[in-house]
């Protein structure tokens, strides 16, 4: 069966595989869901709404978290604070000089100013024995006498715990008016008498910014969320008028809950409090329903588009696919022909894209892989040149038939040299400063073979020296001034200056000899690549200039001026690319 099915398949054209593989991705998935999952999808769409719900409830709850722990964290760093309060609340009122109850009265409301945020914390309360000068000042320091008077206080004492918080407290300390303020409250002991209590420290928070921490968790409508202490109160909710319709005696019921709504609670680290968050079940099954018949009316619509969709995409894949393929059989037999139509940007436009590049790729290294074997024999040639080798060798003969040692020492030593430097460890390419040396040894050696009639001027700036050049590109061009410029003029002397400069992203290198120049005839030829007529110096000149356009284009090469008794120019244009001897 499993074979018959592959076999069908095989037989069918893409494009009807296409077809039937949109169809079947589409119809079955909306069959089944019609079919067979509607309670299922009702199941996931309200994990959905549950996992949403646990989410914003765990982000809530860390945030308050952190909040509730640098509360807790100011008050300690506040209430074990050695040297600017326990200090102080200790010591005996009675043998406390004025001065000192001044000084110390107002570094302590300086201490505590410096907790109060305005933000998280808005007031900052400590309450001590009437005893103090200072206690009752009224903005951060009260009697402690005053505060055992509140019910606040009675609880505290009841609980036995070291802190606690309590809602529904006012803050006048603030300016003009009384702020709600949700409050931690804990004794401040004696740290040489642990069971003596010394004072009390009260931390006020701004209930509206409890109120819009807790509201982050109310991600359904007509959820709810507070905190609950462990003794049953509420500290805080989200929602008043929710709280009272919810829980009419809130107490341990609300902790319980009832059938009517889903609870998600979690215990506030290091504290007696709980955050809860209810939820109505009625809210999260017509959430679910809404979302579910939402769902099932864009599947089908989505399906019918897609269906017309498949059919067209389908053609259109294909029809590009067919042209591909026609033109990758056609480049079995050496036909390299691009695709010129639009090719797309999908991964087939890519393919079409790509076999472009290969065929215009493989017909360049064709044609260059041709060149390049051509070039390279003709730069093999140019650089054992027998001729000067064999001139050199017949003047380093002549000189020594007369006892010339030292002059036949530094022609065999430049000798040596200037074919140390034209091998360069088999480089094509070298850097400028090397071909300039190459052609100072050069010149240095006809110039011992010339009597001393060429006269070389190299100025190239430091900068183009470093930059990299076909080896042997300049010494055909000099060859070619020396015998045909300098030899060729009445007084067979002269000069070869080389220059350099950037023009773009190119250089020019070039080289001007004040010899006999060339007439337009000759120019010509140059230009069109031809050789001269009187030496081989025209050969590696022709040689360079196609070595340069195999390595960098056509864009680059040589250019040649001239004029019968001016000299000859000769302009060197190449990338600048820079490279290290």
């Amino acid at each position: 069966m499993h074979n018959a099915l592959n076999r069908i398949l095989l037989k069918l054209k893409l494009k009807h595989k296409l077809l039937l593989s949109y169809l079947l991705l589409i119809l079955l998935p909306i069959l089944y869901l019609q079919l067979y999952a509607s309670g299922k999808v009702a199941g996931i769409i309200q994990e959905m709404v549950s996992f949403s719900l646990n989410q914003s409830f765990n982000q809530t709850h860390s945030f308050l978290s952190y909040k509730m722990k640098r509360i807790t964290d100011t008050s300690d760093l506040i209430a074990l604070d050695e040297d600017q309060l326990t200090r102080i609340l200790k010591r005996d009122p009675s043998a406390y000089s004025l001065y000192e109850q001044l000084e110390d009265g107002n570094k302590l409301s300086q201490f505590l100013e410096s907790y109060r945020d305005g933000t998280d914390v808005v007031a900052v309360k400590l309450y001590m024995p009437d005893g103090f000068l200072y206690a009752g000042e009224g903005s951060s320091m009260f009697r402690l006498i005053d505060a055992q008077k509140t019910h606040w206080y009675e609880q505290l004492q009841a609980a036995q715990v070291k802190l606690m918080w309590f809602s529904g407290l006012e803050d006048t300390t603030g300016g003009p008016g009384a702020q709600k303020v949700t409050s931690l409250v804990r004794l401040i002991r004696n740290p040489d008498h642990y069971n003596e209590p010394i004072g009390l420290l009260r931390l006020d928070l701004n209930e509206r910014v409890l109120k819009e921490i807790v509201s982050r968790a109310n991600t359904v409508k007509n959820s709810l969320t507070y905190l609950q202490r462990s003794d049953g109160a509420i500290l805080i909710a989200s929602d008043d008028a929710l709280m009272k319709r919810y829980f009419p005696d809130a107490g341990e019921e609300a902790i319980a809950g009832n059938g009517e709504l889903e609870f998600l609670q979690l215990r506030i680290p290091d504290t007696d409090l709980t955050m809860v968050t209810a939820i109505p079940r009625s809210e999260i099954v017509s959430k679910s329903a809404s979302l579910q018949r939402s769902l099932l009316i864009s599947l089908i619509g989505v399906a019918l588009l897609a269906m017309l969709l498949a059919h067209i995409i389908s053609l259109n894949m294909t029809r590009r696919i067919t042209h591909l393929s026609q033109k990758m059989k056609s480049m079995e037999t050496g036909a390299l022909e691009p695709i010129v139509k639009p090719a797309g940007e999908d991964e087939i436009g890519e393919l079409i894209h790509s076999y472009n590049a290969m065929s215009r790729q493989l017909a360049l290294l064709k044609d260059v892989e041709v060149r390049a074997v051509k070039s390279e024999m003709k730069a093999l040639q140019s650089q054992i040149n027998p001729h000067f080798l064999y001139n050199t060798l017949d003047q380093i003969n002549w000189m020594a038939q007369f006892g010339m040692n030292d002059q036949i020492a530094s022609l065999v030593q430049s000798l040596a040299r200037y074919y140390k430097l034209t091998l360069s460890n088999g480089q094509d390419i070298i850097t400028i400063g090397q071909e300039l040396e190459l052609i100072a040894y050069y010149v240095e050696i006809q110039n011992v073979r010339f009597e001393q009639k060429i006269e070389l001027i190299a100025q190239v700036d430091e900068p183009f020296l470093q930059g990299l050049i076909p080896k042997l590109t300049l010494q055909p061009i000099v060859e070619n001034a020396i015998l045909h410029g300098i030899l060729g003029s009445e007084n067979r002397e002269g000069s070869i200056a080389i220059s350099c400069e950037r023009k773009d992203d190119r250089i020019v290198l070039t080289v001007m000899d004040d010899g006999a120049g060339v007439d337009e005839e000759q120019l010509g030829r140059l230009r069109a690549g031809a050789r001269l007529k009187t030496s081989g110096s025209g050969y590696g000149i022709r040689n360079v200039q196609e070595r340069i356009k195999v390595y960098y284009g056509d864009s680059y090469g040589l250019q040649f001026f001239s004029s019968p008794g001016d000299g000859m120019a000769v302009e060197i244009h190449i990338p600048f690319v820079v490279g290290a001897e």
